[in-house]
């Protein structure tokens, strides 16, 4: 397994939560960028040796990804990443392109300034993973950001199913190629729009953003 999250200090992404959360967010990171690869078996060992930590919070941080279905248990060796194929991953997109933009869209026009700095201090943690060239630390923070835009919109029951759609999803995006500068710029559009309660641009953003990632089902054009 590659090294890159670790020296990246990505563990250091949330430090506020638990040691098992942190290592959780970060192998799912790996998982997203492609470091960890479909298919293959890795030991807790191995990967708390990688880590850093003891073997407690890795096997409980793959038993999260073993429910969110990113990973399975193998017997007496340790755990397999999942692979979800473009069916798959086509499917849940063309739900996430239901819920997604209008959620997010009905944001547009009420979050107050401190909320809007606080999305913009993490998509500035986006690019300043993105310029070091660690593609794992970039999908771990642009997965936090989007999380916390979502949980604005005070509708847990809501949030929490788009969540679980954007976790298993995110097995399929190595098969993607993403530019994270050219996104934390976007979102920093994004963050601009709804400054500007422009619904529809918003939308047509979040839209386009879902789409892209992975064989959609219908593709939405962007909306720039």
């Amino acid at each position: 397994m590659s090294h890159t999250l670790l020296e990246s200090g990505a563990l250091t992404l949330g430090a506020s939560l638990s040691l098992r959360d942190r290592v959780a967010r970060s192998l799912r990171a790996s998982i997203t960028a492609g470091e960890l690869k479909a298919g293959r078996v890795y030991s807790v060992p191995t990967l708390a040796s990688t880590f850093g930590t003891s073997a407690t919070p890795v096997r409980e941080a793959m038993l999260t990804l073993s429910r969110e279905q990113l990973v399975e248990v193998v017997r007496n060796k340790g755990f397999r990443v999942l692979e979800v194929g473009p069916a798959e991953l086509a499917q849940i997109n063309e739900v996430r392109l239901l819920l997604e933009p209008p959620a997010i869209a009905s944001l547009a026009g009420r979050l107050s300034p401190p909320e809007l700095e606080g999305l913009r201090a993490h998509v500035d943690q986006i690019l300043e993973q993105a310029q070091r060239g660690n593609k794992a630390g970039a999908s771990a923070a642009a997965f936090v950001f989007r999380d916390v835009l979502l949980r604005l919109c005070r509708n847990d029951q809501l949030v929490d199913f788009i969540v679980s759609l954007r976790t298993r999803s995110r097995a399929g995006y190595p098969q993607t190629s993403i530019d994270y500068s050219r996104f934390a710029a976007t979102q920093y559009g994004l963050i601009d729009d709804l400054a500007a309660a422009n619904k529809q641009k918003v939308a047509r953003t979040i839209a386009y953003e879902v789409s892209r990632l992975g064989p959609p089902l219908r593709q939405v054009p962007s909306g720039s």
